[in-house]
């Protein structure tokens, strides 16, 4: 009797309902993946370098409010816990924010529509709509990620005027929170819809975040010492320019802090007729005012030595210290743009 092979693992940022967890159902089938969350970004990473789970899907930036801290400074990896990691793909999510939590019981359904209306209207003048806790005083707390706060600042600033902000873990777990308080605590959350629906809330406001296109970034990790078979969504053929097509992310030191320098490391890439798209920098805590530098570049490195990446990787590792490539992974962003 033949036994099936168990089914490769896929880690996310949970709870369920998360936005992780809808960007990795995105790409992995769970029909062919076991989907399991983790508590914290650190978690996830931690469980692609132990080999426990095959792949990570990690928030890496916001179209809105620029890179998530969390996950750069665990690519930093100042302590060498993750050697083994790398960046294999790459995943857009367009993200809607929503208040949730327990409608009053004298809400009705037009109240509701109208709750959306004015969020709607108050993007282009936030001083147009009247503050959500005269209509819902009963509201005294809300619960999301940092960076949903962030991304929803004005919605808070106007709406939520002087209530109280807690930071939790994600998103769904500000819904999880909410629910578990239940109706009579005041609380609220910033989650999606689908968390809402998952943990039996009510949207309380749709689409409140800051700008109406904000979108998240996901990188997808893996463990350079498996083989695991990657999801179809992740080998698409490319279209057009070849190498333009694919990304590839690294990070270096700087030897020391002379003028210059950094600019000395950066012309290897023009050099090499390789495109810069980002930096970000990190600290390095080695002495003050000095940094790791993450570089995303246009193109790939080729696993035999040979091509552009490898050559300006071999004259960056001269000019710089503890340079590292991070993966390449093809590029999404093209066929994840909305129509």
């Amino acid at each position: 009797m033949n036994v099936p092979s168990p089914k490769p693992k896929v880690g996310y940022l949970g709870p369920i309902a998360s936005y992780s967890h809808l960007a990795t159902l995105d790409i992995f089938d769970s029909n062919h993946y076991d989907i399991e969350s983790y508590v914290s970004i650190k978690d996830a990473f931690a469980s692609v370098q132990s080999s426990t789970t095959a792949f990570a899907v990690i928030p890496f930036e916001n179209s809105t409010f620029g890179t998530v801290v969390f996950t750069l400074e665990l690519l930093v990896d100042r302590e060498s816990n993750y050697p083994d990691l790398l960046v294999c793909g790459e995943n857009y999510l367009d993200v809607r924010h929503c208040l949730v939590g327990y409608e009053p019981k004298s809400w009705s359904q037009d109240q509701r529509a109208e709750e959306h209306s004015s969020e709607v209207d108050s993007r282009s003048n936030p001083g147009a709509s009247p503050s959500l806790t005269e209509r819902l005083p009963h509201i005294s707390t809300v619960y999301s990620h940092p960076e949903a706060f962030k991304q929803c600042e004005r919605f808070l600033s106007t709406r939520l005027k002087g209530v109280s902000r807690d930071e939790v873990s994600s998103t769904s777990r500000a819904a999880e929170k909410v629910a578990e308080e239940g109706p009579t605590s005041g609380s609220v959350a910033i989650s999606s819809s689908l968390a809402a629906e998952t943990h039996g809330l009510t949207l309380l406001a749709e689409d409140i975040q800051d700008q109406s296109d904000n979108s998240t970034r996901f990188f997808i990790l893996k463990n350079r010492k498996s083989s695991p078979e990657e999801p179809a969504a992740l080998r698409n053929s490319p279209n057009g320019n070849w190498s333009l097509r694919w990304k590839t992310l690294i990070s270096f030191r700087l030897p020391q802090n002379p003028s210059g320098i950094l600019a000395d490391a950066l012309q290897v890439f023009k050099n090499h007729g390789l495109n810069i798209t980002s930096i970000n920098s990190r600290p390095s805590l080695e002495q003050r005012w000095h940094y790791v530098f993450l570089v995303e570049l246009q193109g790939r490195r080729e696993m035999d030595g040979s091509g552009m990446m490898n050559e300006a990787l071999e004259e960056l590792g001269r000019k710089t210290k503890g340079c590292k490539w991070l993966g390449s992974w093809e590029d999404r962003a093209e066929s994840s743009s909305p129509t």
